[in-house]
C-alpha cells in the first residue's frame, strides 16, 4: 500500500487533501503536536474535514467541543448559572466550552471572523487541548502571533483533474449506499491510530535529530522555540506513522512544511540574499581591481584618497543640498495610473472612543442600537439595558429579598449593553510629486497602488481626501469626499516634477486633519503618506527640510484619532537609496509599507507554490 492509498480510509467523503489529512492524523496519535490550522479557498472541503474530524472523535469518544464564530465571552470561559443562583442564594458557577474540552479537541470553522479578544482567551488555555480549525486567506488572515500558536498549518487542493471531479459526485450520488462503508473505514482509521500511539512509545530518538531539527528551523528563518518542539512531536509521530522504530532525519524532513508553512519569513530570506548579492558584487570589484598592473593600482588608491577628502569637505552642504545626491526629474510630466491590485489588509488598534458611526473597517464601541454585543457594565450612556446582564446580577440575593414568584430587581442590578461595530474612516493620501517620482516612471506605478487604496476605501465606506505637495508648493486637490469617481479624474490629472517640500505636504495634512476633526470628532482618521522621504526644500528658508519635517511629523503623531501609513516609493535597486521614509514613519509613530508590499498577503499562491513542492516530496513514499 503506498502513501497515497493509506490515507482513503481517513475521511472518505473527502478526496485527495493528503496534507490536511496527514496532519489531523498525527494529532491523533501524538497530542503534543499542537493542533492544526486547515487553510484553502472557499469550497476545497476545509469545513467537510472538520466534520469528518468529528465524526472519528465521536466514534472514539474523545472530548471536543465546537466554537461556534457568534460565541460570547461568559460561553467561553463560563460564568454564573442563574437557575441555580435564584434557586440557592448564593452564585453558582458554571464552566464555559473551553473547560469541557480538557484533553480533547476545540474545532472552528472560519476561526479568522472570531475577533482577537476571543482568540486570546482560546489561546490562554490552548495548553489544555488540541485546536482544529480552518481558515480562507481571502476572507481575512490571523496576526503572526496566533498563527504561531498552531503546531501544523495545512492546506486544501482543488480538483482539477476531470475523472476525480467525476469520482466526487458519483460519490455523493450514491452517499446514502456509501454511509455503511464509511463507518468501517472510520473503524478501521481509529483502529490503526490506537495501534500506532502504543508504536510511537518505543520511537528511538537519536541525539543528531536535535541539530537535525533546529538546522531546518533556522533554515527557514523561523525563529519560534514552539517550531522546534512541535517539528519533534510531528516527526516522532510520523515516524510511529511510518512503522519505523527510531527517528530519522527524513521523518524531519517529511514533516517540516506542515510546521513551518505559517512560520516562514520570506522578507527574512529577501534581506539575506540581497546582503549576498552585495558582498558579491564587492568581491568581484576588489577582483578586477586586484587583475590592474600594481602601477594602476596605486594610481587607483591615489584618487580614492583624494575622493574620500573631498567627499568629507562637502559633507556640511549635504543636508541642503540633497536635491543633487539622487536622480531627479525638473520636466513636468503626467504619467498614467500603473496596476491595480488587491491591497494589503491594513489593522488599526481599537480605541475606547464611543461611537454614533458606520462602516466596514475598523471595530469601534458603539451608541448606536446595532452592533454586536460585547459585556455587561453597571454604568452606560445610551442607557441599553441587557435582560440577560440585569437578572444575574440580581439573581444571588432573591432570597435576601423575599422573593416569592416574581423576580425581585432593584435599581442597582441595572445591567446595560456595551457593543462594537465596523465604522469607516476619513482617508487622508498625501502624494509626493516631485521629480525624483518621475525617475524610471516611478509615478506610474504609485497611481495604480494609490488607485488600489481608493477601490479598497469605497469597498470600507471610508471618505478620502488628497494633498500633493512638489516644487514649493502643497496643495489639497481633493477634499473629503466619498465620490471614488471624482478621487480617479483627479489622480489620472496628478503632475510630476519639481523638489520635494515634504514638510509643507505634511502641514498642509495636519489642517486637513485637524478640520475634519472639528467637523467630525467621532471619526478616525488614516493619514497615508506616499513618498521617498527625500525633503529638499523647507517651508522656511534657511531651514533643514529633514528637521523641519520630523518636527511636523511630531505634531502629528500626538493626535491620538490619527493613524498614519508610510509608503515607501524609492527604489531599492538604486545605489543611492537612502530610506528615509523608514525614518518618516518611526517620527509619525505609524506603520511602514515597501510600494511593492503593498499588494495583498496572497497567501494563496504561496500556499499553491509549496503544495506542489511537498506532494512531490510526499509522492516518493
Amino acid at each position: 500500500m503506498n502513501f497515497y492509498q493509506s490515507f482513503e480510509d481517513i475521511f472518505p467523503e473527502v478526496l485527495g487533501n493528503i496534507t490536511p489529512k496527514l496532519a489531523i492524523f498525527l494529532n491523533l496519535i501524538e497530542p503534543r503536536c499542537g493542533g492544526v490550522l486547515i487553510i484553502g479557498k472557499k469550497g476545497t472541503g476545509k469545513s467537510l474535514m472538520l466534520n469528518c474530524f468529528k465524526k472519528i472523535l465521536k466514534i472514539s469518544n474523545l472530548p471536543f467541543v465546537e466554537i461556534p464564530i457568534g460565541v460570547t465571552e461568559e460561553t467561553l470561559i463560563g460564568g454564573i448559572n442563574i437557575e441555580k443562583t435564584i434557586e440557592k442564594g448564593s452564585r453558582v458557577f458554571e464552566e464555559g466550552i473551553l473547560d469541557r474540552a480538557k484533553e480533547g479537541f476545540v474545532l472552528i470553522d472560519d476561526i479568522n471572523l472570531l475577533p482577537d479578544e476571543y482568540l486570546s482567551l482560546i489561546f490562554e488555555k490552548a495548553e489544555n487541548f488540541n485546536l482544529v480549525a480552518t481558515l480562507n486567506p481571502e476572507e481575512g488572515v490571523l496576526s503572526p502571533h496566533f498563527l504561531d500558536r498552531f503546531g501544523m498549518c495545512a492546506v486544501t487542493e482543488d480538483l482539477k483533474d476531470p475523472s476525480n471531479k467525476q469520482k466526487l459526485l458519483k460519490l455523493y450520488e450514491n452517499n446514502y449506499q456509501f454511509e455503511d462503508s464509511f463507518l468501517e473505514k472510520y473503524e478501521s482509521a481509529i483502529r490503526k491510530i490506537e495501534s500506532l500511539k502504543v508504536l510511537k512509545e518505543k520511537v528511538r530518538v537519536e541525539e543528531f535529530i536535535w541539530d537535525k531539527i533546529s538546522e531546518t528551523v533556522l533554515k527557514e528563518f523561523v525563529f519560534s522555540h514552539r517550531a522546534e518542539i512541535f517539528l519533534f512531536y510531528a516527526s516522532l509521530a510520523y515516524a510511529a506513522f511510518k512503522g519505523e522504530f527510531s527517528l530519522k532525519e527524513n521523518h524531519v524532513d517529511e514533516v517540516s512544511h506542515l510546521v513551518l508553512l505559517h512560520r516562514k519569513r520570506e522578507i527574512e530570506k529577501q534581506k539575506v540574499s540581497e546582503e549576498k548579492q552585495k558582498e558579491e558584487k564587492k568581491e568581484d570589484k576588489e577582483d578586477r581591481q586586484d587583475l590592474k598592473p600594481s602601477g594602476e593600482r596605486k594610481e587607483h588608491k591615489k584618487e580614492n584618497f583624494s575622493q574620500k577628502e573631498k567627499d568629507r569637505s562637502e559633507s556640511s552642504e549635504e543636508s541642503s543640498q540633497i536635491e543633487m545626491s539622487f536622480p531627479c526629474s525638473s520636466k513636468e510630466e503626467i504619467f498614467g495610473v500603473g496596476e491595480v491590485f488587491k491591497v494589503k489588509r491594513m489593522i488599526f488598534e481599537k480605541d475606547k472612543t464611543i461611537r454614533s458611526t458606520t462602516g466596514r473597517r475598523t471595530k469601534s464601541k458603539t451608541r448606536l442600537k446595532g452592533g454586536r454585543f460585547l459585556r455587561s457594565v453597571i454604568f452606560s450612556k445610551d442607557k441599553d439595558i441587557d435582560l440577560f446582564g440585569t437578572i444575574r446580577s440580581a439573581a444571588p440575593f432573591q432570597v435576601l429579598r423575599g422573593r416569592k414568584n416574581k423576580l425581585i430587581i432593584y435599581k442597582e442590578d441595572f445591567r446595560y449593553k456595551e457593543k462594537e461595530r465596523k465604522i469607516s474612516h476619513v482617508v487622508s493620501f498625501v502624494v509626493d510629486g516631485s521629480g525624483s517620482m518621475g525617475v524610471q516612471k516611478r509615478m506610474e506605478a504609485v497611481k495604480g497602488a494609490i488607485l488600489s487604496l481608493l477601490m479598497d476605501c469605497y469597498q470600507k465606506r471610508d471618505k478620502v481626501s488628497m494633498i500633493m505637495f512638489r516644487k514649493n508648493q502643497a496643495e489639497v486637490v481633493l477634499p473629503p469626499t466619498s465620490s471614488s469617481d471624482l478621487a480617479y479624474k483627479k489622480l489620472k490629472d496628478l503632475p510630476t516634477g519639481g523638489k520635494t517640500p515634504l514638510s509643507l505636504g505634511l502641514l498642509e495634512a495636519y489642517k486637513l486633519i485637524k478640520k475634519s476633526h472639528l467637523k467630525h470628532p467621532d471619526t478616525r482618521i488614516i493619514l497615508i503618506v506616499l513618498s521617498d522621504g527625500k525633503a529638499n526644500q523647507a517651508i522656511k528658508s534657511g531651514e533643514d527640510p529633514i528637521l523641519e519635517v520630523k518636527r511636523i511629523c511630531s505634531e502629528i503623531g500626538k493626535l491620538s484619532y490619527v493613524d498614519s501609513v508610510v509608503i515607501d516609493c524609492e527604489l531599492k535597486n538604486n545605489f543611492l537609496k537612502m530610506d528615509l521614509a523608514k525614518e518618516l514613519a518611526k517620527w509619525l509613530s505609524g506603520k511602514y509599507f515597501l510600494l511593492e508590499d503593498l499588494k495583498a498577503e496572497n497567501l494563496v499562491s504561496l500556499i499553491d507554490q509549496i503544495k506542489t513542492e511537498h506532494l512531490e516530496s510526499l509522492e516518493r513514499f
